[in-house]
């Protein structure tokens, strides 16, 4: 028997898949199909095919597009795939990008949510577990393209509704830190500008490779148009990037002050949530406790929810 023969259905897909090296989307429709169940295998081998499509041979490379992320979300709401392999499909392609539409981190933030509120095979409803934990923090915390490693509001009600679905006992103790950081970082926290815009990096790829003016062009550039230098012409390029950094700098600064004061709206938003009759869940309590501490001031209407939950 040849080694061939001696593989198993999904490592003689992987290789049929993988053996030019460039998956099509017509092969991951073809592995959907396979239906490989919980096998950690044939979950990688969905991973690693999203991967290469929608992250590695992205235009440009690591930066998902809003098309990829809807044709992703389509053939997985098409499909019959478990819930442990939808999950490592998502967290993987996630992982992989550096940008990416906040369409697919919402999917898979809604997908862990409705497997904790209402079950699912494999899933208990009620339970949230170490690995729950995780998937949810690489859900708000995804590099979205206009919120990066920031939590939005719609992620902080869904993550209030998590807390709520979860049953007693059956709740992992790290979810109460995560809730808590997180819906702070909603009410207190900025997103990170760090990560260039997909048209930047396409832009500066475009400029790389225009090839370098002739002296005869760089003369008459020169001399076309020529005026009297101003002192800001006469900067170098690291001054002038050194002033740039300085205004990027004070502007995130000015930001992040002023993010750091929880305004009217977020707090009659808090306070709608956590003025709920009964007691107050474990991860509302350590929001709370989060909040009292890190908050330069705490609005004076949270200070009857810090008594009732005894802090």
């Amino acid at each position: 028997m040849t080694d061939v023969e001696n593989l198993t259905p999904v490592a003689a897909l992987r290789r049929s898949i993988f053996l030019d090296g460039k998956p099509a989307r017509a092969d991951f429709t073809r592995a959907l199909a396979l239906d490989g169940g919980d096998s950690p295998e044939y979950a990688q081998l969905l991973a690693d095919i999203a991967v290469d499509l929608l992250v590695d041979r992205a235009d440009p490379p690591q930066y998902v597009s809003a098309e990829g992320a809807d044709w992703l979300i389509g053939r997985i709401q098409a499909s019959q795939l478990s819930y442990p392999t939808e999950m490592r499909l998502l967290i993987e392609t996630m992982g992989h990008a550096v940008s990416l539409p906040s369409t697919l981190s919402g999917f898979c933030l809604a997908e862990i949510e409705a497997a904790i509120a209402q079950g699912r095979p494999g899933h208990p409803a009620g339970r949230i577990d170490a690995m729950d934990v995780e998937h949810i923090r690489a859900a708000v915390y995804a590099p979205d393209e206009n919120s990066s490693l920031h939590v939005s509001r719609d992620e902080a009600e869904a993550l209030f509704r998590i807390a709520h679905a979860g049953g007693a006992g059956a709740i992992d103790p790290g979810f109460d830190k995560l809730f808590a950081q997180a819906v702070g970082n909603y009410l207190m926290g900025v997103a990170f500008h760090g990560t260039p815009k997909a048209a930047e990096v396409r832009e500066l790829e475009a400029f790389e490779n225009t090839p370098a003016p002739g002296l005869g062009s760089f003369l008459g550039a020169m001399f076309t148009g020529f005026k009297t230098p101003v002192l800001k012409d006469l900067e170098t390029p690291d001054d002038m990037a050194d002033d740039d950094l300085r205004a990027q700098l004070d502007a995130y600064d000015k930001e992040r002050a002023q993010a750091e004061n929880i305004d009217a709206d977020e707090t009659a938003w808090l306070v709608a949530h956590l003025a709920r009759p009964g007691a107050p869940t474990s991860a509302e309590i350590s929001l709370l406790a989060f909040l009292k501490q890190e908050a330069a001031a705490p609005p004076p209407e949270l200070d009857a929810l810090f008594r009732k939950a005894g802090l």
